[in-house]
């Protein structure tokens, strides 16, 4: 029996030698989760932040990991949002989308970055236009988009040539 693995081109650039920024959405932190692991793992100096978005707090997974990694690693910054979260919940975070969390964190200046966006569709098209407008480009922002079949139906965003 042949095994082959996957051949996609969402990995981390390890020869970048640059701070790196994970933009994740939802179910789509698994990806970045692993390589976040990893980096920290191969005791990674440079800095990485992760921007995690969710609904609720009931739906932002590894919360308490990742606030125990930024207590213990202090290259590694954790900026949760969650974009429907009841007003009496006593969240005290971000409220809004991953996008508008990352804008606010990085004050709009990603310059310097590598970034690494998964998540569905909406989400990735919304990143990728506050990236750009925050002064980073194309060659410095990596996707993994999760597809449904009303997804497949959408016309590539004009602000990305090539996925």
């Amino acid at each position: 029996m042949k095994l082959s693995g996957p051949y996609g081109r969402f990995f981390v650039r390890h020869s970048a030698k640059a701070p790196m920024l994970f933009l994740a959405g939802g179910s789509g932190l698994s990806s970045p989760r692993s390589m976040i692991l990893d980096l920290i793992a191969r005791n990674e100096t440079l800095p990485i932040t992760l921007v995690y978005g969710a609904r609720s707090r009931e739906e932002l997974y590894y919360h308490e990991e990742f606030e125990a990694l930024a207590r213990t690693h202090a290259n590694f910054r954790y900026v949760p949002a969650l974009s429907d979260e009841p007003a009496d919940s006593g969240w005290t975070g971000f409220r809004g989308y991953v996008h508008e969390a990352a804008r606010a964190a990085f004050d709009n200046d990603f310059r310097g970055h590598k970034a690494y966006l998964c998540g569905p569709p909406v989400m990735i098209e919304a990143c990728l236009a506050t990236l750009m407008q925050g002064r980073l480009f194309e060659k410095d922002i990596y996707t993994e988009k999760f597809f449904s079949a009303a997804d497949a139906q959408q016309v590539r965003s004009p602000l990305f040539r090539r996925i």
